[in-house]
């Protein structure tokens, strides 16, 4: 089983995702994608760092003996493609919970597969950055709207899609509504309720 979860910016989606895992025995993998496609491609981790989940950049670099894309490729769909191929290839290794990078698109055609969106209330994200990061309100707001900003022409630009639009997942969650714990029991739920189909 496989469980992607798409996060507005403070919204408890990492922290949902790690206590699924626990309380499930998966693996999460959020950083962890990134460490994958390191020790998989030929980026650093601070290449890959540098474009995680980041709006598109506009360098071209020069690839040596890329077949049929010309002498440049852009850079930031090298490192994308490395990332996605990290995902693909952690996928197979059994039960695993995805964070953001769009793996909700990759792993489509998974029958085994449970998209969710967590989404929380832009005022209780801003307190959580505030509690978390130690910033003042107005650098908060600003924070979890530029992440959010980042996150969703990153979702666009890879997916041809509306990043938190309802179409791309089987589950929306409100984090404030139910916290982590109702969220892991939901998740949970629907888990259970595909398993017996």
């Amino acid at each position: 089983m496989i469980v992607t979860i798409g996060r507005e910016h403070g919204s408890g989606g990492h922290d949902i995702a790690r206590a699924l895992a626990e309380a499930l025995g998966y693996t999460c993998f959020d950083k962890e994608i990134v460490d994958q496609a390191a020790e998989s491609s030929r980026f650093s981790r601070e290449i890959l760092d540098s474009f995680d989940e980041k709006r598109v950049s506009p360098y071209v670099v020069p690839v040596p003996n890329f077949v049929g894309m010309g002498e440049s490729f852009r850079l930031n769909m090298q490192v994308a493609a490395a990332q996605f191929d990290a995902i693909r290839t952690l996928a197979e290794q059994g039960n695993g919970i995805f964070v953001g990078r769009c793996a909700d698109y990759v792993l489509r055609n998974r029958p085994d597969l449970l998209r969710v969106f967590v989404q929380a209330g832009e005022e209780s994200r801003m307190r959580e950055m505030m509690k978390r990061r130690e910033l003042s309100e107005e650098q908060a707001k600003k924070l979890v709207r530029q992440v959010d900003k980042d996150r969703a022409s990153y979702y666009r630009y890879y997916t041809d899609q509306v990043w938190g639009e309802r179409e791309n997942y089987d589950l929306i969650l409100n984090s404030d509504k139910v916290g982590v714990e109702g969220a892991v029991r939901i998740i949970k739920a629907c888990i259970e309720a595909m398993e017996s189909e």
